[in-house]
């Protein structure tokens, strides 16, 4: 006689979710204001003025990224994302690798919005740092648990309204520069600084990474995932450039854009000054709403991942139980890694460092899956009989942009991060090795 959580296994979630949620939930996993107050603001003290630049070159960046998952998600449709697209379209071994590490970009970039959260809580309201943390993991730990369909509603409204204030900001900050304008091009930094800048800002519109691995959730996912991954880049990534042209502008004309660019709390402060009194109680209002929601995006990203390994049997089966149409024990594990790699970092480093490295690792993550998906959407153009040019170009392009930032990051980032990085990867090949020697690997590889 079969156990529940034997019952369950080998089965699909229900696709419940339409364009408007995959859509809020992929802002969600931008997180919006979070992004300015803290990628925003390593890419201002990395290159001050010149900040919106690097922003759009992230941007356009992730675009083609983007466009890769465009025409990958067209084909495969089922939960998984990255994992599934490797796991078919390289290798079984090579999904598994990628399927690992999909697990350290999206539960290294979730737990680098938690510390980030953690930061601005604690700096406006002085509350001690676990206690920061608690409003962060339980609000999002609770609707993963309780499913997909409240998240998304959740993500709808506060999302809407965190755009809403994003685009105040900018207006606010134009009306304060009296619509003058400069130049950032005058101000073009060194290839370190703008290698390092690029590599935080595409952190900023990389949203969309977080509903790829929930398509097997989306009706018509072979349409409204690649809608909604392009348009979230378009929205995220432009209106961040706008916004931090804005304050840069505003900051130049006001005599103040040398401490704008130079202190982790640079951007809360011109916030405070912008909006006057109802300044900082938007920034926390925003980023406590925003701290739940980017760490609900990423773990709903993290937890379908872990559920399609279950159930392609290269991580354990239990991963693949389903409660209510749930993957509850695949939640679970998300849950407990966010905790467990967020909670030893906020006291050994405190949050905005932990946030820095948090982030840096996972921009690093980011750029290697999408290095294997756009090998994935190249290998499959190659095997086919009708090969489209297009699609090869566009991935060539992500590939070589991807590439080109992920090595020179490696050589200018601190070593700590570059060896955690790369100690990673060897981790994840020996694992897929290890798993290939027993029985049970053999089947699930083969």
């Amino acid at each position: 006689m079969k156990t529940p959580v034997q019952e369950s296994r080998g089965k699909e979630l229900p696709r419940t979710m339409e364009f408007r949620d995959v859509f809020f939930l992929a802002i969600g996993g931008q997180a919006p204001i979070l992004s300015m107050l803290t990628y925003t603001a390593a890419v201002l003290i990395i290159v001050g003025q010149f900040s919106p630049i690097s922003d759009l070159i992230g941007t356009i960046i992730v675009l083609f990224n983007g466009l890769v998952i465009f025409f990958l998600s067209r084909r495969f449709t089922s939960t998984g994302g990255y994992f599934t697209y490797a796991f078919y379209g390289l290798s079984k071994r090579l999904g598994l690798e990628t399927g690992l590490l999909y697990t350290f970009y999206s539960v290294l970039y979730g737990s680098a919005y938690v510390a980030g959260s953690v930061f601005i809580i604690n700096y406006i309201l002085g509350i001690p740092v676990l206690l920061a943390f608690l409003v962060s993991i339980v609000p999002a730990a609770i609707f993963l648990i309780l499913g997909i369909k409240p998240s998304a509603k959740y993500a709808l409204v506060s999302a809407s309204i965190e755009v809403s204030v994003l685009v105040l900001i900018f207006i606010v900050s134009m009306i304060s520069a009296h619509l003058r304008l400069y130049n950032p091009l005058d101000h073009i930094p060194s290839p370190k600084f703008l290698f390092l800048s690029i590599l935080y800002a595409i952190g900023i519109p990389t949203g969309y990474g977080t509903m790829v691995p929930a398509s097997g959730e989306v009706k018509k996912a072979e349409v409204n995932v690649g809608r909604a991954a392009i348009l979230v880049i378009l929205v995220g990534g432009g209106l961040m450039a706008l916004v931090l042209y804005g304050m840069v502008d505003a900051s130049l004309v006001s005599g103040n854009v040398g401490f704008a660019t130079s202190s982790n709390v640079s951007v809360i402060l011109f916030i405070k000054h912008l909006l006057g009194p109802v300044g900082i109680p938007v920034i926390l209002i925003t980023a406590i709403s925003d701290g739940i929601l980017a760490t609900l995006s990423f773990m709903v990203a993290s937890s379908r991942n872990l559920f399609a390994m279950g159930l392609k049997g290269v991580l354990p089966s239990p991963l693949s139980y389903l409660r209510k149409n749930s993957p509850l024990l695949a939640g679970l594990a998300t849950i407990v890694l966010y905790a467990a790699i967020v909670l030893p970092l906020l006291s050994v480093m405190g949050s905005f460092n932990a946030f820095l490295l948090l982030g840096a690792l996972a921009g690093m993550g980011n750029l290697f899956i999408h290095i294997s998906a756009n090998f994935s959407l190249i290998k499959i153009n190659l095997d086919a009989m009708i090969r489209k040019g297009s699609e090869i170009v566009v991935a060539s392009v992500a590939q070589f942009s991807s590439f080109v930032i992920i090595v020179y990051s490696i050589f200018v980032t601190k070593p700590m991060i570059a060896i955690t990085f790369l100690a990673f990867i060897v981790a994840a090949f020996a694992y897929t090795e290890g798993l290939g020697f027993t029985g049970y690997g053999k089947k699930a590889l083969d």
